[in-house]
Formats: structure tokens, C-alpha cells, sequence
């Protein structure tokens, strides 16, 4: 049994319980402890406190009765939300995603069974004839589980991309035009980079303990913008934008880039890409107010691309 699986019978045991489970309580109930009496403590003590770092109140209590043994629960009533109160409109809102994207699997039904918590019945999207069709689809990919898994644990994923074995240290998961992406420190390079998770070529292994690292605060951001959504080696292009668009500009690409801000108005960034159709597309929605001067090979690329598409 997988540490995952483990941890989620835990959660099960200690929420579904009238009492405090001691230590032989929760050896007897859940599966995947070690016999060894030393070995499973330590292996409880650490899902214990990975419990409460994800934000589960694992209580310690003393249960009635002779034994004075320490013991352990989750309280429903600090575990479970509390009703938002959400108002006709707002439901109306999530009921009209939740039948627009069509989740893979076993989601569907559990999203609609979380809607039915929240405000009644909702219709599920589908393609049979019988039922709103999607707008959008959302593969779920095992891939993305065991990122999801291993960034909420902060534990150091291995696994193969482009031919090369990478350690990494995960930070958080993209989704984005039907595809997953994971963004994190890799610790070959020693950089920030974006893997696409259907590119990868082997199971996404975790290792080591976990807590093993910090998420920085700006992973926390939106998705990575769109010439960032690419395996190429990392480069650095110079672009030029118009004074009229400057602002626009400063937005989209962001106030760090900019690296110079010139007399008429215009703003040269510098900006880090490893998709060239992703960066062709944002400096082309531009028009004419950009122009990309560096690398000379990206400049001569997005020239030919205009020439042959005019």
C-alpha cells in the first residue's frame, strides 16, 4: 500500500470515530504500518504531522475509561466547512460550470455530489443525447495526481523529460488548452522550470521525506504565460513595444521585464521563453506595435512566418 492510500484510511478513521483512536487502535484499523512497534511509530508521527501541515485538526485527546493512553481524532466540526451561504444567483453560477466542463472518470460524480451538498440537484454534462453537451473537457491524468500528491506532501519527485533523468522539487499544477503542466525548482540545472506531464516519459516517483522544501510565495501565481508552455531550452528575447502600447504591455508581460524604459515612451523587455509559437503569438498580438530585436534567429523565424502566412 502507497503512503497515499494510507493517509486517506487515516483521515477516514480518525473523522468516522465516536471515540479518540490510540496508537493500537489505529495499528489494528489501518493497513500499511509496520509490525515493528518502533518502525510504525515513527511512521505514525510522521503522517500525523503531515496531516496537520495540510490542514487536517488532528486533536490529541485522553479517552475515557481506565486506560490513560494519549489518542487521536479529527473533530467533524472543525474539519467540515461550515455552510457558505450562497445566494440563488451563485449557485445558478456553479451549477452552470459544473454542467460546461466535462471532468474524466469518477469526478463527474463526485462533483456533482458536492453540489447537491451545496444548493440541489444539478444536470451533469454529457455527449449521449440526453443532457447538455460540455463546452470544455478535463482530462484527468494520473500524472497530475501524483503531482497534486507530492505538492501538498512537498516531497522531491524524479522522472524522465526529454531524455534526461530530473529531481525536482514541484511547486504547483497548470492546466491549460487540454493540457498539465507542473512548475518547479529543478535541482540538476538548479532552476525554475515548466514540465508538460503528458511529456513525461517515466511514473513520477517520489522520494526522500517529506517537507523536504518550501513552496515561494510566487508560485502561487496564475498559470505560466504562453511562451513558457514549451520544452525548449530556456532563451532570452528583446522586445520592443510602442509607446501606445507600452502600458498594455507592461501588464501582460509584466513590470520585471521591462529593461529599459526609452525617451519617447517605448519599453524594451526582456523576456525568458521555451515556447517560440507561445512567444510568436503574444508579441503578434501586438500588430505592428512590436518588434522583436534578439535572438537574430526568433527574429528571422517570426519574419519568415509572417511573410509566408501574407
Amino acid at each position: 500500500m502507497d503512503r497515499l492510500e494510507r493517509l486517506v484510511n487515516l483521515v477516514a478513521a480518525l473523522i468516522d470515530t465516536d471515540r479518540p483512536l490510540t496508537r493500537a487502535d489505529i495499528a489494528e484499523r489501518i493497513d500499511g504500518y509496520s509490525s515493528d512497534p518502533s518502525a510504525f511509530r515513527r511512521n505514525f508521527e510522521r503522517d500525523k504531522e503531515l496531516l496537520r501541515q495540510m490542514g487536517f485538526p488532528v486533536v490529541t485527546e485522553i479517552p475515557e475509561g481506565p486506560s490513560e493512553e494519549i489518542g487521536y481524532r479529527i473533530p467533524r466540526e472543525l474539519y467540515e466547512l461550515p455552510d457558505p451561504g450562497l445566494d440563488e444567483e451563485e449557485l445558478t453560477a456553479i451549477r452552470l460550470a459544473a454542467t460546461a466542463v466535462h471532468l474524466e472518470g469518477d469526478w463527474s460524480e463526485a462533483l456533482v455530489a458536492a453540489l447537491r451538498k451545496l444548493g440541489g440537484a444539478v444536470g451533469t454534462a454529457n455527449t449521449d443525447g440526453d443532457g447538455p453537451l460540455p463546452a470544455g473537457e478535463l482530462r484527468v491524468e494520473a500524472s497530475a495526481a501524483a503531482a497534486f500528491a507530492a505538492i501538498a506532501e512537498r516531497r522531491r519527485l524524479s522522472f524522465t523529460y526529454s531524455g534526461k533523468p530530473r529531481r525536482v522539487e514541484p511547486w504547483r499544477l497548470a492546466y491549460h488548452r487540454g493540457n498539465w503542466y507542473m512548475s518547479g525548482f529543478d535541482l540538476g540545472p538548479g532552476a525554475e522550470r515548466l514540465f508538460r506531464l503528458d511529456r513525461v516519459g517515466s511514473d513520477l516517483a517520489g522520494y526522500g521525506d517529506p517537507g523536504a522544501f518550501e513552496i515561494p510565495a510566487a508560485a502561487q501565481a496564475g498559470p505560466a504565460p504562453p511562451w513558457l508552455l514549451g520544452d525548449e531550452e530556456p532563451r532570452t528575447a528583446l522586445v520592443l513595444v510602442d509607446a501606445d502600447n507600452a502600458p498594455a504591455a507592461r501588464a501582460e508581460l509584466g513590470a520585471s521585464a521591462v529593461k529599459e524604459a526609452r525617451p519617447d515612451g517605448s519599453l524594451l523587455f526582456e523576456l525568458t521563453f521555451t515556447s517560440t509559437p507561445g512567444l510568436r503569438t503574444a508579441v503578434l498580438g501586438y500588430l505592428d506595435h512590436a518588434e522583436v530585436l534578439a535572438p537574430a534567429d526568433l527574429r528571422a523565424h517570426i519574419v519568415d512566418w509572417l511573410e509566408r502566412l501574407a
